[in-house]
């Protein structure tokens, strides 16, 4: 979004999309194998810098976080019992309600304690805690306090349920910062086939302060901050999870080194119900599949670093800004995004503020939002798909309702905005409407209508009368910027809003500039004058690609200017400079000749 605004309206609405797309339609748019742990044989997980990690489920996972199996003939029986607990090692150390676990090895838990604690202080040692049906419950700390280990694996008994919980305000038992209902100091992996409800009043559900690692398991948990945190890392291979929390739902932060406090999830189903970010994380976010549906006070997905989605079916039910990252990859998968705010938003965290415009500033090829493939729906308050740097289409179908404010539109950028292929349909208003670049190598179109509420389908035909593409958009709009792989300079092609058909004759790649700051647009007038333009003015051949290829982690090779320093506004707002609608870019316009059709 260009500036951020005191009260945005918050859109719900229900979607309904029909296309068919170049050619094809596409309707509306949800064993245990017995391990001793001391056996184990576990290599460490990689967790080098965003250049050099190597995101998969080989380096992200051992062989032993996924392995739920234990043998209960070797395995140290703990049964739990106010006043009453027993253990039959001299591993195991019992002092009143407070049970410390020393040594390797596995243990299995039974029983309840009202007002008890489990610790792990085991040295540079592997633990596995078994419970097995399973009430903790603690006043003032975590109801499981891993204070030293080498790793500690938590496996949930088959079709055991267990809960734990910790009631009341953190009061510090030693020089640890304890401020979760389960709380490690080191590597922590949970897994199992069974279930676990975590309560927190005051503050969070599970604590890493290495790396937290999931690889299955049922968890329901509630909490006052974050649900899930790891410092180093938090890895979720599979699982089902039901998040409510007052902060983040998955929460990942390392300040210290940058190419730690990322997030990777290959599989799961999250139901997510947050104050704060959805899934928040100061290094990357990897997410390769998935089911999950967020709720979020704030960003449905933030990431300080690149926020990458391969494959998954994502639902943002409600977010102030639903993807928000450094840099955006939408390679695969279906993202339905509601946003108060920009439905995507890519920024590193500084803007420029030359005397209140942003014509005066550029943006760096390191901030982007790339689509190469999947099916993205947005329904935006503010920008559809807004980039502080550039902006790529390769692949997949975007569809975008946009804003209804003159202030913003349906896409914005500051670099360069390129389509090499895909297709994008995207609907908004037409103050700062902009169409793709100059380096774009597939045609596009961005005509406004004749008023500002128009409302129905949008449906682009070719000279034959073939429906290459067809979207209803989710509210009214005043401009559509609509590109296929069909579209191709010489030809025409008809398009439909509202129920109002338009000629359009592709003498370039490129139909209408806009009003907006891209550097597809000039600066242009109110929205063109009535009946056909010749769709040339500030249009331009496609250029060179330039487009990422569409795997995960490549950046993309090109894209023009570089950010100045300005006034910084923090990541966490994402803003970009602000700007006036109609505001140049610094080329020339007459206000009125701008290759935009009025429909």
């Amino acid at each position: 979004m260009s500036f951020k605004k005191v009260s945005l309206l918050l859109l719900t609405a229900a979607l309904t999309v029909s296309m068919t797309a170049c050619g094809k339609v596409s309707s509306n748019q949800n064993s245990s194998t017995e391990t001793v742990i001391s056996e184990e044989s576990e290599s460490d997980a990689d967790t080098g810098s965003d250049t050099d990690t190597d995101y998969s489920d080989d380096s992200m996972f051992t062989n032993r976080d996924k392995e739920i199996g234990y043998d209960e003939t070797t395995a140290t029986i703990i049964t739990l019992s106010d006043g009453n607990s027993s253990s039959s090692s001299d591993r195991v150390t019992i002092s009143g309600d407070t049970i410390t676990i020393t040594e390797e090895g596995t243990y299995i838990l039974r029983g309840s304690l009202s007002n008890g604690q489990i610790i792990v202080d085991a040295d540079s040692e592997k633990v596995q805690l078994v419970l097995d049906n399973v009430t903790i419950t603690n006043e003032s700390s975590a109801a499981i306090y891993v204070k030293q280990a080498d790793k500690v694996f938590i496996t949930l008994a088959p079709d055991s349920e267990n809960t734990l919980s910790t009631t009341g305000e953190f009061v510090a038992i030693d020089d640890n910062n304890i401020d979760g209902v389960i709380f490690s100091k080191d590597d922590l992996t949970l897994n199992g086939n069974g279930s676990l409800t975590i309560s927190c009043a005051a503050g969070h559900g599970i604590v890493s302060k290495d790396d937290l690692v999931i690889t299955s398991g049922t968890y329901n948990i509630t909490a006052k901050s974050h649900a899930l945190e790891g410092k180093d890392s938090v890895r979720i291979a599979d699982g089902t999870f039901t998040l409510t929390t007052g902060k983040d739902g998955i929460h990942a932060d390392n300040e210290d080194d940058e190419s730690k406090g990322f997030i990777y999830i290959a599989d799961g189903t999250f139901t997510i119900t947050c104050d704060s970010d959805g899934l928040d994380a100061t290094s990357d976010i990897q997410i390769l599949g998935g089911s999950f549906t967020i709720q979020a006070g704030d960003d449905g997905m933030h990431s300080d670093g690149a926020l990458r989605i391969a494959d998954g079916t994502i639902q943002i039910t409600e977010s102030y800004e639903g993807l928000e990252g450094k840099t955006i990859e939408i390679a695969g998968g279906e993202i339905h995004v509601t946003a108060s705010d920009d439905g995507l938003n890519a920024t590193d965290g500084s803007g420029s503020s030359a005397m209140g415009f942003g014509g005066n500033g550029s943006a760096g090829d390191d901030v982007y939002i790339s689509i190469s493939g999947g099916t993205l729906y947005v329904n935006a308050g503010g920008d559809g798909l807004d980039s502080n740097g550039n902006l790529y289409v390769s692949g997949g179908a975007t569809y975008v309702s946009g804003p209804t404010s003159d202030g913003d539109g349906a896409l914005d950028y500051e670099g360069d905005a390129q389509i090499t292929g895909g297709i994008v349909v995207a609907v908004g208003s037409s103050g700062m409407a902009v169409n793709f670049g100059e380096n774009s190598t597939q045609g596009s179109i961005l005509v406004n209508t004749a008023t500002s509420n128009s409302s129905g389908e949008v449906i682009l035909t070719d000279s034959d009368g073939n429906v290459l593409v067809s979207y209803t958009p989710e509210k009214s709009y005043s401009s559509v910027v609509i590109s296929c792989p069909e579209i191709t300079t010489g030809n025409t092609y008809t398009l439909t809003a509202n129920g109002t058909d338009t000629t359009i004759e592709m003498t370039s790649l490129i139909y209408g500039s806009g009003n907006g700051m891209g550097m597809g647009g000039g600066f242009g007038g109110p929205g063109g004058r009535d009946g056909m333009q010749d769709g040339n003015d500030g249009n331009f051949p496609g250029g060179t690609d330039g487009m990422p290829d569409g795997d995960m982690g490549t950046p993309p090779d090109g894209g023009t200017g570089s950010t100045t320093d300005g006034e910084a506004r923090g990541f966490r707002q994402g803003n970009k400079p602000d700007r006036m609608p109609g505001q140049s870019d610094g080329s020339e316009s007459n206000g009125s000749d701008n290759g935009q059709t009025s429909l």
